[in-house]
């Protein structure tokens, strides 16, 4: 999995929330908007090769640091599939 081809997907608009990311996303007072913020300024702390998968540690508007696992689909889009505040 490659951290610049997802940044490149992101900044072009090429990406979605499952339902699940969506309503962690709500849990934890994070938007749209800090999700792509959180992919854009962080780094891949682990990947799931296998599986496609990777999860992407970066910062939310606010500072919080936020926890973005993902995959890019057949169709080339970023999927999100769950996000949470990293705690410290």
């Amino acid at each position: 999995m490659n951290l610049k081809q997802i940044q490149t997907l992101v900044r072009s608009g090429l990406f979605y929330l499952t339902e699940h990311a969506y309503a962690e996303a709500e849990e934890d007072e994070f938007d749209i908007y800090d999700v792509e913020q959180g992919i854009l300024t962080g780094k891949i702390r682990r990947a799931w090769p296998r599986d496609g998968k990777c999860e992407i540690v970066g910062s939310a508007w606010d500072g919080r640091q936020i926890g973005v696992v993902c995959r890019i689909t057949t169709a080339g889009k970023v999927r999100v599939i769950t996000i949470y505040e990293i705690q410290f």
